[in-house]
C-alpha cells in the first residue's frame, strides 16, 4: 500500500526538529547526573563500610554511621529510608561490578533504564572475566535497543554465562510464586500474580483474545453523529475499553470458577493461547539443555518448552545461520503459508523502533508498496502493527529494507532508527568455533549464499 504523504504539513517538521534535538539533549543530560548520583552514592556507602578486621564495637560505629546517613539522605529528598537503601545498595554493586554500565551511562550511550535492565539481568553471573564480556554485548546491544526489547534479548546472551541450568534456577524462583494485594486510592486495589513466565504471558493473550471477541460483537457507532458514544453509554451499549474488559473478565472468570471446575486441563495443559516458543531441535530431543526462549520474554525452561511442544497442533522449524543466527529457512509438519511462517519467525513482534506487539496482532506490509512495484518476498516485508502501519502509509514516516529483515526508519526531522530482527541481535557466536568453520571451510555450515540474501530464504 503506497503511502499517502498529501496532508502531511512537511514545512512543519522542520521546525519541530529543534523540539527532539532539544529532548535528546535533556535526556543525555539526565543520564550524566543520574551516573553522578550513582558514583555519589557508592562513594557514600564506602565512606561508612565496616573496615576490614573491625572490632565489634568499630562494626557497631559503623551501622549507626550508615544509619544516620540514609537518614539525612531520605529526609533530605523527602523519601522513605528503605527508597534511599535501595538506592545505596544498587549504587555501590554497579560501582564494584558493572563499572562499564556506569561510565556509558555517564557519556549518554545508554539510558538509566537501559542501566537497570544490565544490572538485573547480568546479576547472577558470578565469574567477572564472564560478567564483563556480558555487560559489553549489553551494551552494544543497548545503543540501538529500547529497554524494553533489551530485556529478553539479554535473558537469552546471560543464559550463555550463567553457572547454573535455567532448571535448577527455574524450580527455585517458582517456590517464590504468590499473588499480592495492594489498597490502592479512590475504592481501587491492585492485585499481582506471579507465577512461570509461560503461564502468565498465555492468561494475558487468553485475557486479550476473548475481550476482542466482547468488541467484535458491538454494533458499529454511526460516525456521523457526534455523540455516539455517549449516546450508546446511555442506552445502555458495552462501550468498556480493552482495559476494562481484560480486567473485567478476570475478575468474573474468579469469582465464578473454583479449582474444580477446570475442564480444560490445568497449567501448562489448559493453555489455548497463541504463545510463540522457539526450542532447539536438541532440546526437544532431551539431548541438550539448550535455553528454549518465549517470544517477548526471554528464556524458559526445556521441560516447559517440550511439554507445551507436545500439546501443539503443529510445529515450525526454523533454520538459522550458524554465522549470524539469522533466520535463513522455515517449514512446517503441516500445510500452511510458508511465507508468513517465515516472517513471524524472523519479526517476532511489530518491526518499528521500540514495538513489542506480537506477529499474530500485526500486518504483514510490503515496505516497497505492490502499487509501486514492490515485491512480495522476505526481503521486501515485515510485521507492522495497525498504529505503525497507519504511521507509515499515511504520515511522514518513511522506512527501507537495506537487507532482508533490517529496517531502516526515517522520521519526519529526518532522524535514522534502525530495527534488527531479535534472533539476529541476541545470537551471540563462539569466536573459537567461528574459527574452526573457517579453517575446515564447513559448506554445509555455511550456506553458498551470505545469510539474508534474497536467494538464502527457502520456504
Amino acid at each position: 500500500m503506497p503511502a499517502d504523504h498529501s496532508f502531511s504539513p512537511a514545512p512543519a517538521f522542520a521546525a519541530t526538529g529543534r523540539f527532539v534535538d532539544a529532548f535528546e539533549a535533556g535526556r543525555v543530560a539526565r543520564a550524566v547526573a543520574e551516573a553522578g548520583e550513582i558514583r555519589l552514592l557508592a562513594d557514600a556507602a564506602a565512606a561508612v563500610a565496616v573496615p576490614a578486621g573491625a572490632s565489634g564495637e568499630q562494626m557497631r560505629r559503623a551501622e549507626l554511621s550508615r544509619r544516620a546517613l540514609i537518614a539525612d539522605l531520605a529526609t533530605s529528598i523527602r523519601t522513605s529510608e528503605i527508597t534511599v537503601t535501595r538506592l545505596i545498595t544498587e549504587a555501590r554493586d554497579l560501582c564494584a561490578r558493572f563499572p562499564a554500565v556506569v561510565d556509558a551511562l555517564e557519556t549518554g550511550v545508554i539510558s538509566r533504564q537501559h542501566a537497570a535492565v544490565i544490572h538485573d539481568t547480568g546479576d547472577p553471573i558470578v565469574d567477572d572475566a564472564a560478567r564483563a564480556t556480558f555487560i559489553q554485548i549489553a551494551i552494544d546491544r543497548a545503543a540501538d535497543t529500547t529497554p524494553g526489547r533489551l530485556a529478553p534479548i539479554l535473558r537469552a546472551i546471560a543464559e550463555r554465562f550463567a553457572e547454573r541450568t535455567l532448571e535448577e534456577r527455574a524450580e527455585e524462583a517458582l517456590a517464590r510464586r504468590d499473588v499480592v494485594i495492594v489498597d490502592l486510592s479512590d475504592n481501587l486495589a491492585a492485585l499481582t500474580v506471579t507465577n512461570d513466565a509461560t503461564l502468565i504471558h498465555a492468561i494475558g493473550d487468553r485475557l486479550t483474545a476473548q475481550a476482542r471477541s466482547v468488541i467484535a460483537t458491538r454494533e458499529p457507532a454511526d460516525p456521523t453523529e457526534a455523540h455516539a458514544a455517549d449516546d450508546a453509554q446511555a442506552a445502555g451499549a458495552d462501550v468498556r475499553t480493552m482495559d476494562q474488559l481484560r480486567a473485567d473478565i478476570l475478575t468474573d472468570t474468579l469469582l465464578t470458577a473454583g479449582p474444580q471446575d477446570c475442564v480444560a486441563g490445568s497449567g501448562l495443559a489448559a493453555i489455548r493461547a497463541a504463545v510463540q516458543i522457539t526450542v532447539p531441535v536438541l532440546t526437544m530431543t532431551g539431548a541438550s539443555t539448550e535455553p528454549c526462549l518465549l517470544a517477548g520474554y526471554g528464556p524458559i525452561d526445556p521441560d516447559t518448552a517440550r511439554t507445551l511442544a507436545g500439546g501443539a497442533a503443529g510445529w515450525e522449524r526454523v533454520m538459522t545461520s550458524p554465522v549470524t543466527g539469522a533466520v535463513l529457512a522455515v517449514d512446517r509438519y503441516r500445510t500452511g503459508p510458508g511465507l508468513q511462517r517465515f516472517l513471524a519467525a524472523r519479526d517476532e513482534h511489530c518491526r518499528f523502533p521500540g514495538c513489542r506487539r506480537p506477529v499474530w496482532r500485526c500486518d504483514i506490509d510490503h515496505t516497497i508498496g505492490a502499487a509501486c512495484g514492490g515485491p512480495t518476498r522476505h526481503d521486501n516485508l515485515a510485521h507492522l502493527c495497525r498504529r505503525h502501519h497507519v504511521l507509515k502509509t499515511v504520515d511522514a514516516w518513511t522506512v527501507e529494507q537495506t537487507s532482508p529483515g533490517v529496517l531502516v526508519w526515517t522520521s519526519p526531522t529526518g532522524r535514522k532508527h534502525t530495527d534488527r530482527p531479535e534472533p539476529v541481535v541476541r545470537f551471540t557466536p563462539d569466536p573459537d568455533v567461528l574459527t574452526r568453520r573457517r579453517m575446515m571451510h564447513e559448506p554445509w555450515l555455511i550456506p553458498v549464499d551470505p545469510p539474508g540474501t534474497p536467494g538464502a530464504a527457502t520456504f
